[in-house]
């Protein structure tokens, strides 16, 4: 991935607006949005007893301007992911009693 340059927020940006993200936020109503540097992967496993995780979901994170509300945006679908690049390590989740 790129370093999160002004270009490469701007190109982020860009995409997430040609898949007709363009709704105000659920929550407060609010109209402006600022895209959150870094990445968010999230683990999906298919069992909540199983420790494995299965597939991860690489996003990017876009924080309403007004009441801070998140939304996540999977890189996958804004063609930020190379297909042919192995997908990211899987690790163990950690459990907690």
């Amino acid at each position: 991935m790129p370093e999160w340059t002004q270009e490469f927020r701007e190109d982020i940006v860009k995409r997430i607006q040609d898949k007709n993200v363009n709704r105000p936020c659920p929550r407060c109503g609010g109209e402006q949005f600022s895209l959150v540097d870094g990445f968010a992967v999230f683990g999906m496993v298919e069992d909540l007893k199983d420790e494995t995780v299965r597939n991860l979901v690489p996003s990017v994170c876009v924080a309403c301007n007004r009441c801070g509300y998140l939304t996540f945006h999977a890189l996958g679908p804004l063609g930020l992911i190379d297909k042919d690049q192995p997908p990211p390590a899987q690790n163990k989740q950690i459990v907690v009693d």
